[in-house]
């Protein structure tokens, strides 16, 4: 278990140090002992939870030539074909679903480069400019590189978020089906 913790101290007060110093001045003053109670805590986190709720699929598409697939990483997924490659299934990007402390920044972090690769029958098929987009029970902050911020803003730390990109195909891609996997790493910030 992760454990992140705050730890506050207060100093002693400086009116009772001058006090202090006072009593050693003035004459037929007597001095006190002077007593300081410092508060301290810890704050308890419970675990980042993170589970997979559905994959990354782009369907069934006819490749007629080289082109691209975009898809919108949301919960109603689109997908936008170019080069007159046509689009026979619905998409739908990966989706995510996870418990954490509300208040906190939560930072998504794609495979390097934004990319991975699909094998299949044929040459290999590229997925690049892997997008993370907020869903329930957070809010983006921005991104950099290939971490992608967002603060829990749900009471209960209840969230979810989908995770998409764009497909590269070839000239004369062969047929058949292509897969691969990536991995998503999820840090408290």
């Amino acid at each position: 278990m992760e454990l992140a913790y705050t730890l506050w101290k207060k100093h002693r007060n400086t009116a009772a140090t001058a006090a202090c110093a006072l009593a050693l001045v003035v004459p037929g003053m007597a001095s006190a002992q002077t007593q300081t109670a410092t508060p301290t805590s810890a704050e308890l986190l419970q675990n980042l939870e993170i589970t997979k709720v559905r994959d990354l699929d782009f369907g069934r598409i006819i490749v007629p030539r080289n082109g691209r697939v975009d898809m919108t990483a949301d919960d109603a997924s689109t997908c936008t074909a170019n080069n007159g490659l046509q689009l026979v299934d619905p998409c739908q990007s990966a989706q995510f679903e996870g418990q954490a402390a509300a208040g906190l920044q939560l930072r998504i972090s794609v495979p390097p480069g934004r990319r991975i690769v699909l094998t299949g029958p044929g040459q290999n098929l590229r997925l690049r400019r892997m997008t993370v987009g907020a869903g329930d029970g957070v809010t983006f902050q921005g991104r950099t590189g290939r971490n992608f911020d967002f603060i829990v803003t749900d009471a209960a730390g209840e969230f979810d978020f989908f995770v998409a990109g764009r497909l590269l195909f070839r000239n004369n891609q062969t047929p058949g089906i292509y897969t691969g996997t990536f991995t998503i790493q999820a840090d408290f910030q």
